[in-house]
């Protein structure tokens, strides 16, 4: 465990420029300047909530990564809880073994900021993002009535969140279907033993610089939609 991780979890409430100072002396999995550093741990803990379609990196035997739908659970101290599901045919199966080190990627909306949108004049384009990295040590979960509830909760926390109707339900689909279903995947929980969050989004700008970001973002080109990549890839098919 490195110093850095050390003085955040003993301290995570840390002044932002203290914080830095700290990590600029030690192993990190993200590099985040003074200004950048969220550590608000009501402000973290919700993002992780909000973004929870994350990404697991691992460096044992080399780096693996496997993107999962997540299922936080909140803690009244500490970071909490992290619970996901993998295939079984998931190579990262191998690496949890309860020992090795998984860092998880909560990746918030990203996007291009022009020079042209700031009133100072002297400035050059940038890329700004929200991401938080959670680190620990993942265990497998093999009591199969605590996996068959901890699906329950994600898929309950997705339905609500999407609006994925009223025709299907989850409760009344048979348990031997459920049964056979999770023999296909293998489930794990994580305690977060460090958090790392990047806020890169031009907020140690003047005033009117942020201004000018925030009508520019407004203005300015739109990625598509998750419903439009997803309708041209089926054209691709036809």
């Amino acid at each position: 465990m490195s110093k850095r991780r050390d003085i955040l979890m003993a301290m995570p409430f840390l002044a932002a420029a203290g914080a830095s100072s700290a990590a600029e002396e030690a192993d990190e999995t993200i590099y985040i300047p003074a200004k950048q550093l969220e550590t608000d741990r009501k402000f973290i803990v919700d993002f992780m909530d909000e973004f929870s379609f994350a990404m697991l990196i691992t460096a044992k035997g080399g780096v693996r990564c496997t993107n999962v739908p997540t299922l936080l659970d909140r803690e009244a101290e500490g970071w909490g809880k992290v619970w996901w599901h993998i295939a079984t045919g998931n190579h990262h199966n191998d690496i949890f073994d309860g020992t090795a080190e998984c860092t998880v990627v909560f990746h918030g909306p990203h996007g291009y900021i022009s020079p042209n949108w700031y009133h100072t004049k002297n400035a050059v384009p940038t890329w700004n993002f929200a991401v938080v990295h959670a680190t620990g040590k993942p265990q497998r979960i093999n009591d199969d009535e605590a996996f068959a509830q901890s699906l329950k909760r994600l898929v309950a926390q997705n339905e609500g969140r999407y609006g994925g109707g009223t025709n299907w339900d989850f409760n009344k689909l048979p348990d031997s279907y459920l049964k056979g279903m999770r023999q296909g995947i293998v489930a794990y929980e994580m305690k977060i033993e460090n958090v790392e969050a990047k806020f890169k989004l031009g907020h140690d700008r003047a005033s009117a610089d942020r201004e000018g970001l925030l009508k520019g973002l407004k203005a300015g080109r739109k990625e598509r939609t998750f419903i439009e990549m997803t309708n041209a890839y089926y054209a691709r098919l036809k």
